[in-house]
């Protein structure tokens, strides 16, 4: 068994699989909302929100924009490339993304079965990005929470990953040490290189193999694969 005893998970894309879970919630807006009626399909309206997303993710973690110009930015933006201008729609549509998004219980492959295996043997915790609002509710929905002692949100936190601050409270509150602390997570930007930042161990998952060239302490492409080595 390994040298640690905490173990911080990152929530979206680690163990909650967002991307499948967005899908299934955009897909049932898109039809709710009849967007059908501006985009050519479906596909055209997902292409055009994953980039106007993820650029305002990075200026939202960045403390460019705020969380409401974010939320409803990225669909209002969205909506622009259509020609459909309607900021009100947009709010709408926000909201019930992440409400509605927040339910469902899609998880990456073999979460319960590593985390059935770990749940024993260490302290483990979230430490997470996403809104307040919506994590919580998805860690009761998804039958996550009970396997985690504390959860670690951006937002109560007062600082983003990948900044040392966010880091060095989730330690701290943990009575945790740093050479008995492992983070896990699947973004090199977030997750790892804040991990480095402030140096802890880390578990690079890159479940689509994904190349790059950084230096990481480990690296996994399933879950299954920290069963043993944990």
């Amino acid at each position: 068994m390994r040298p640690y005893k905490h173990l911080f998970f990152d929530l979206d894309h680690t163990l909650w699989d967002f991307a499948a879970n967005e899908q299934l919630t955009l897909t049932d807006l898109y039809n709710n909302y009849s967007l059908g009626g501006h985009f050519e399909s479906f596909e055209v309206f997902f292409q055009s929100y994953q980039p106007i997303n993820a650029d305002l993710w990075i200026k939202y973690r960045l403390g460019q924009i705020k969380k409401a110009e974010l939320n409803i930015g990225r669909f209002h933006h969205t909506f622009l490339t259509a020609g459909l201008d309607q900021l009100e729609l947009a709010e709408k549509f926000a909201h019930d993304f992440v409400a509605f998004n927040s339910q469902k219980e899609t998880v990456m492959p073999h979460t319960f079965e590593l985390l059935d295996y770990l749940k024993p043997h260490y302290h483990m915790h979230i430490i997470t990005n996403g809104f307040v609002e919506a994590q919580k509710v998805k860690m009761e929905v998804s039958g996550l929470r009970p396997y985690f002692q504390k959860l670690f949100i951006s937002e109560e936190v007062g600082a983003q990953k990948p900044k040392v601050a966010f880091f060095e409270k989730a330690i701290k509150s943990c009575n945790a040490r740093k050479k008995e602390s492992l983070v896990i997570g699947d973004s090199l930007e977030i997750d790892i290189q804040g991990a480095k930042n402030f140096g802890l161990d880390h578990v690079f998952f890159n479940p689509h193999r994904t190349p790059h060239a950084e230096k990481v302490f480990k690296e996994i492409h399933s879950l299954k694969e920290l069963i043993g080595w944990l």
